[in-house]
């Protein structure tokens, strides 16, 4: 293993050693340790190895927010297999566009949607193994808690930094989804910067809302996990939910988009609750809805500029230091504005962003 790799797997561990009796994940059946997790996840990885699953080869998800997915990315990253999330919001022809592209050995899905791959096994035989989260499996799947296997003998291998360990879907050319293919390297400098503007430390926790498909989820929650502290993982977002979990577990960070953050402080006022331990929220929203909160509680609210093939945001600022900014350059990117000739334009003008740095994915998988 080469000296200056440093994995997904390796924050994680790094932190079971740490920090092994501190909370890292709430879920809806209790709450995990590092420690924990960490055992999950090697138990995971372990299954996965035993099924042949060899690093570089691919694994889809397409499923609602689960304990299992999010410890699925830490096992692909123990293993290097690469993580290949599918948003559960397309059809089962746009899905299956994404299976071209991805070619996986692996596909796991949840009861949510089942009804778009249900016969799938026995249509795609291309993929040898299917699961699903839960413990009443569609015919043709099997139950994903049969992954985990406690012996830890599978021997690891060797994954560096520069290896892939996500590939999250953009938009599609020629009908076929794009994938950002993001490394262990891209997703380190991201969790560094966003942990170093946002000042995140061990007593932060995130409300893990968002789709575990999307960039903004993940992002967040590698990087609340980099930083020692807890995420609290919602299966499907329900506002009056969120305003209970938060208070419960004194939640500091949401990340949104409209409507999530209305919704939730509406149900804050129904409740009574004045959301007292959010210190920070992000995402796109209105003005309105940024003063509205920001006068409510105690969160600020960040603003920014990022994409999937960058890891996630670029450019980010309190919104309160510039209205309507999308913020300045994160410390670890790069950026300019250039015509279409590739000229960079003078400030004001309008072009085209290009954006340099370890957060940006250095390929577009075939």
């Amino acid at each position: 293993m080469a000296v200056h790799g440093f994995t997904m797997y390796d924050m994680l561990a790094r932190n079971a050693f740490i920090r092994g009796g501190s909370r890292a994940v709430v879920h809806d059946k209790g709450v995990l340790t590092y420690g924990e997790m960490l055992q999950r996840v090697d138990a995971l990885a372990t299954g996965l190895a035993g099924h042949g699953i060899e690093k570089g080869e691919r694994i889809c998800i397409l499923a609602q927010n689960h304990l299992e997915y999010f410890e699925l990315y830490f096992a692909c990253a123990k293993q290097g297999i690469i993580a290949y999330p599918i948003n559960w919001r397309l059809t089962p022809e746009e899905v299956e566009h994404v299976l071209e592209r991805a070619q996986p050995r692996l596909f796991v899905t949840d009861s949510a949607s089942l009804h778009l791959v249900a016969d799938w096994p026995g249509k795609h035989k291309e993929i040898p193994y299917w699961y699903q989260f839960g413990d009443a499996p569609g015919e043709g799947f099997t139950p994903f808690g049969g992954l985990y296997i406690q012996s830890g003998a599978e021997p690891r291998p060797d994954v560096g930094g520069d290896d892939i360990w996500t590939v999250i879907s953009t938009a599609a050319v020629d009908v076929i989804p794009r994938g950002a293919a993001l490394t262990h390297d891209n997703v380190t400098a991201s969790n560094v910067q966003t942990m170093a503007i946002m000042g995140l430390n061990e007593t932060d926790c995130y409300l893990m809302a968002l789709p575990l498909f999307h960039v903004t989820a993940l992002g967040y929650g590698v990087a609340i996990m980099h930083a020692g502290g807890c995420n609290v993982i919602t299966t499907k977002f329900d506002a009056a939910d969120a305003v209970k979990q938060i208070d419960e577990h004194k939640v500091t960070l949401v990340a949104s988009f409209p409507p999530v953050l209305t919704t939730i402080m509406d149900e804050a006022d129904k409740a009574g609750s004045k959301l007292a331990s959010l210190r920070h929220a992000t995402g796109l929203e209105f003005p309105d809805t940024i003063n509205r909160l920001q006068s409510m509680t105690s969160a600020k609210f960040w603003s920014g500029f990022g994409q999937s093939e960058t890891s996630g945001f670029v450019t980010v600022q309190r919104y309160d230091d510039h209205p309507g900014a999308a913020g300045q350059p994160a410390p670890f990117c790069a950026i300019k504005l250039v015509d279409d000739t590739g000229e960079e334009v003078p400030m004001g003008t309008p072009g085209e962003i290009l954006v340099r740095g370890p957060v940006v994915t250095g390929s577009l998988p075939h």
